[in-house]
């Protein structure tokens, strides 16, 4: 099986690099290589966000802030490759075709930003889709697709099943309201729904056992494609 593990950047650091959470994480993403073919593609977090806030002291640049927030995402997936050790590719990965390659190798290629305008969420669904990746696993700070925010709303419904259609307008519907925010982007839900990727958006608490996540088992949700 071929699979892309998209990590949010808030997941690995959240206020400062989690340690504990990064060994346990590059040790399964090792032993799960020994049998799959792995890619994993890191985001900027917290930190990426609070250097872009900054920049905009400075400048009212969208596409200069997008290449800070690149350079954050390549430095979270350097710490990423130091942990993972020689399995890894010892460079950031910049290229799809690159990260094939790579793959050929046997090694695992690790992925950050790639070009402004797009997030990491986005470059890991295009990856998954030049791949033909039999599944993409996201790794967030909320524990699956909820019907609304749950950090606004105390009542929120996480879905346990939905189709790639249903991620799509979820992720509109939380782009449309200001201040509003998804768990996956409406650009990269887009993506999955056009590559057909069978996906699973999962908390920090299962990604603690992505042995198990890779199988299906875990609480998140499960994002089928349509026939």
């Amino acid at each position: 099986m071929r699979i892309v593990f998209d990590i949010g950047g808030s997941v690995l650091v959240p206020d400062k690099p989690d340690i504990d959470f990064i060994k346990k994480l590059a040790y399964q993403l090792v032993k799960i290589s020994e049998d799959h073919e792995v890619a994993v593609v890191v985001g900027g977090g917290r930190v990426s966000r609070e250097y872009i806030k900054a920049a905009k002291t400075f400048t009212p640049n969208e596409t200069f802030k997008d290449y800070i927030g690149i350079h954050i995402t390549r430095a979270n997936a350097m710490l990423l490759i130091a942990a993972l050790g020689e399995k890894a590719y010892p460079f950031v990965v910049q290229d799809f075709r690159k990260a094939w390659e790579v793959i050929q190798l046997k090694k695992i290629p690790i992925m950050g930003g790639t070009h402004p305008g797009h997030t990491t969420d986005a470059v890991a669904a295009l990856l998954a889709e030049y791949l033909q990746a039999d599944l993409l696993v996201v790794i967030t700070n909320v524990d699956g697709v909820y019907d609304s925010d749950p950090r606004e709303n105390p009542n929120a419904k996480k879905l346990r099943k939905i189709t790639t259609a249903q991620l799509v307008e979820i992720a509109m519907q939380g782009e449309s309201k200001a201040g509003g925010s998804s768990v996956v982007d409406a650009l990269a839900a887009k993506f999955i729904q056009r590559g057909k990727i069978r996906t699973y958006v999962v908390g920090k608490n299962d990604a603690v056992n992505l042995f198990d996540v890779i199988r299906g088992k875990h609480s998140g949700t499960i994002v089928e494609p349509e026939p």
